[in-house]
């Protein structure tokens, strides 16, 4: 009998000691979570009344669920122990499934009724004490305690971009490069509201052109951007399709299938036609008079007619300003001088600035600790920096004409940036300046800008079949010694291939091998392309 009771207990220990155990304290830990997830909604910002009664409930709520616990390998080892015949004559097993069944239901009931005093807390207690501190904040911040907290939170690009505003306008130093007028315009943005200034990031981080309402999307900003983009046109700070006067500029904006059936309409082609070539034929048919204006002479041409047409099917448009765009263009330059594109390049500086600052604050950019030291101003004035921006935008201009393969738009920015940096090397102020900065600094100059376009279009009067001009140009840039130094090595080189392979003067070819090897300016890699060029020259 001994031994019965031994395996019994035995048996019953490993009943109870993995399957039971963890399946109570499963439904142990759901109830624990329950109450932690409904403890998160609630924001006491004084937390004590209210959290000493949610405690009082969570301990009653464990006690429940260890007597629980507890009471169920209890009566299992009683109904286990019905086999013996000892357990059998003392024990009445209908009395025990009775009490089992009796027991567990007033727990589960007990439970539920835990359960739903914590969230009637969540929803009576707790949550006037929640209404009442949010009342409280808002009331200090001034923001409506009906509006929720999403809809007040400022985004990235918002918070960052006033950063950039105030890290530059604050400074003494970079202040005095902008005039009242830019400063007026900064005004105005600050006085728009929280949506208008976000649609006007938007817009200003995108390419400068026409952009249809219609199709502009962004929900965390309004359903609606109608409202919101009047009153952008209201401040100023962008312009509508009343400006919009150019025909071909309207008809590139509209999609094709508006502009082949409008074309059809007017019965200017057979058949299926593209874009462009119902664009076309649509262009010619503005350059005819109408009957209108023969008879009346009005100015409703045909022409007119067709904007104001094309216009009704395009629908609202909206455009930042030019002179908008270029005051926080310079702010965002003048913010980060070293990282800088133009506003016209999709990944423009415009929004990398605003993306770098947003890596940094989550803290997936580091920097190592810094001390800002200015010895050296490298912008004397306002037209320091202009002159900076326009260079700059003469670099992206003659970047995107030789990607496009527009080589002759590559030759009139090539002479334009030509004569301007003639224009800067004959002022004797100007010139005085730039040899007073570090060299770290100048290239962040327009002269050095202007200096390295001129560089880059070197390959424009290649393909132009310019070779004469393309040797007087590198000429001239090796004769200045005041930008761009680091490219004296290339510069050398490609002047030696001109002359030795397009224009056939070895010796001219030599003298200037001589002078690239004996300028300490060129670097390695020149150096031994130089002398290459002089073992093959000599061979021949």
């Amino acid at each position: 009998m001994d031994g019965v009771r031994k395996r019994s207990k035995k048996r019953q220990f490993d009943e109870r000691s993995v399957p039971k155990s963890e399946t109570n304290g499963k439904r142990m830990q759901s109830i624990t979570d329950m109450f932690h997830r409904q403890r998160q909604k609630i924001r006491d910002p004084y937390g004590q009344a209210m959290n000493s009664t949610i405690c009082a409930t969570h301990e009653e709520l464990c006690e429940m669920e260890r007597n629980k616990v507890h009471l169920r390998p209890a009566e299992e080892m009683a109904l286990d122990g019905q086999s013996n015949a000892q357990v059998h004559d003392t024990i009445d097993s209908g009395d025990l499934r009775r009490s089992k069944t009796e027991n567990q239901s007033s727990n589960e009931q007990k439970c539920r009724d835990a359960v739903s005093e914590v969230k009637g807390l969540g929803k009576s207690t707790v949550q006037a004490g929640v209404d009442q501190a949010d009342s409280e904040q808002s009331s200090r911040s001034g923001v409506d305690p009906q509006v929720s907290s999403d809809s007040v939170q400022v985004p990235y690009y918002l918070e960052n971009f006033n950063l950039i505003m105030s890290v530059v306008l604050d400074c003494a130093v970079d202040r005095h490069l902008f005039n009242m007028q830019d400063i007026s315009i900064v005004e105005t943005f600050q006085n728009l509201s929280d949506s208008a200034k976000k649609l006007y990031i938007r817009l200003f981080v995108r390419k400068h052109a026409w952009l249809s309402v219609s199709k502009l999307e962004y929900p965390a900003i309004a359903a609606d951007l109608m409202p919101v983009a009047e009153e952008l046109a209201a401040s100023g700070l962008v312009l509508t399709d009343t400006e919009l006067t150019d025909l071909k500029e309207v008809l590139c904006l509209l999609p094709g299938p508006a502009v082949c059936g409008l074309a059809k309409e007017l019965r200017l082609g057979a058949g299926s036609l593209s874009k462009s070539t119902a664009t076309e034929a649509l262009l010619r048919h503005s350059q005819k008079p109408s009957i209108r204006s023969m008879f009346q002479g009005t100015k409703d041409g045909t022409a007119h007619l067709l904007l104001r047409k094309c216009k009704a099917l395009l629908g609202r448009c909206v455009k930042v300003s030019h002179v908008s765009k270029e005051v926080f263009g310079r702010i965002v330059m003048v913010f980060s001088i070293t990282n800088t594109q133009m506003d016209d390049n999709p990944q423009a500086d415009n929004i990398n600035q605003l993306y770098q600052l947003l890596m940094a604050k989550t803290g997936e950019v580091l920097y190592h600790p810094y001390t800002v030291k200015r010895d050296s101003q490298l912008f004397r004035n306002r037209k320091d920096v202009i002159r900076y921006g326009s260079a700059l935008q003469c670099e992206d201009d003659l970047a995107t004409a030789m990607e496009k393969k527009n080589f002759e738009r590559g030759f009139e920015l090539y002479s334009h940036v030509k004569m301007r940096l003639t224009e800067l090397v004959e002022d004797e102020n100007y010139m005085s300046h730039i040899r007073g900065l570090p060299d770290h600094l100048v290239r962040f100059t327009a002269g050095a800008m202007y200096t390295r376009v001129l560089s880059q279009a070197i390959e424009v009067l290649e393909k132009l079949k310019r070779h004469g001009e393309a040797s007087t140009q590198l000429e001239s840039l090796l004769q200045q010694r005041d930008f761009c130094l680091h490219h004296r090595g290339r510069w050398f080189d490609r002047l030696a291939l001109h002359l030795d392979y397009y224009l056939k003067d070895p010796q001219k070819c030599l003298d200037v091998i001589l002078r690239g090897l004996s300028d300490s300016y060129v670097r390695t890699g020149h150096r031994l392309s130089l002398y290459q060029r002089a073992q093959r020259v000599l061979l021949q």
